[in-house]
């Protein structure tokens, strides 16, 4: 699994508006996921908002033949931030063409991994249009969402530390704290004792 800890890795959403309902959760989700699954991470936080894929004709077949059920997480993050999950079960992974690629992999050896709830959680930050992984993900971008939340608060005057953010706010059944302390540990994080930063993914597969 690639090092997440200081590597922090946004997609600026072309498809986001001031408008919450016109946001495409799905089809963000879909990106990253793709992008998780089959490349590995861009080079420089300067090419953070031209992301492209490695072959666009693989990316179209799974777009289009995947179906994910998103829902929305409880939290208290401010107003203009959204919390989106996706469980990985049959349920809410619909795969709805068998030939997903040209080696017809099967859609669970695509997702599931038994090494997380399987859950994936992305924040989105509707006013700047970005997403941030929080749980399930190969990286994590709390780092970047605290900067980001802190920012939000300075524009009001007032002064916030990350650990005050980590413990004003809080996302349902994510552990932030735990989040926080494994991305500041030793450079190799220990994931046996920060859970929290397992990934639902495997070892990545390039087509």
């Amino acid at each position: 699994m690639a090092n997440i800890k200081l590597f922090f890795l946004l997609i600026s959403l072309n498809v986001f508006s001031q408008n919450e309902h016109k946001i495409d959760y799905e089809h963000i989700f879909k990106k990253w996921i793709y992008i998780e699954k089959t490349s590995g991470y861009l080079p420089t936080e300067e090419s953070m908002n031209s992301i492209s894929i490695k072959n666009d004709s693989i990316f179209n077949i799974f777009k289009d033949n995947i179906k994910l059920k998103i829902s929305e997480l409880n939290n208290n993050l401010p107003h203009k931030y959204v919390v989106k999950y996706l469980i990985l079960n049959n349920q809410n992974v619909i795969d709805t063409n068998q030939d997903l690629t040209p080696f017809n992999m099967d859609v669970n050896s695509f997702f599931y991994n038994n090494q997380c709830d399987g859950k994936l959680v992305l924040v989105f930050d509707i006013e700047k249009g970005m997403s941030y992984r929080i749980a399930g993900f190969n990286g994590n971008d709390l780092m970047s969402l605290l900067f980001s939340i802190q920012e939000y608060y300075f524009k009001n005057y007032e002064k916030i530390s990350f650990k005050s953010i980590i413990k004003k706010h809080h996302i349902e059944d994510v552990d932030l704290l735990c989040i926080y302390k494994g991305l500041k540990s030793e450079r190799l994080i220990d994931y046996k004792k920060y859970p929290c930063l397992k990934s639902c993914f495997d070892e990545f597969v390039v087509f």
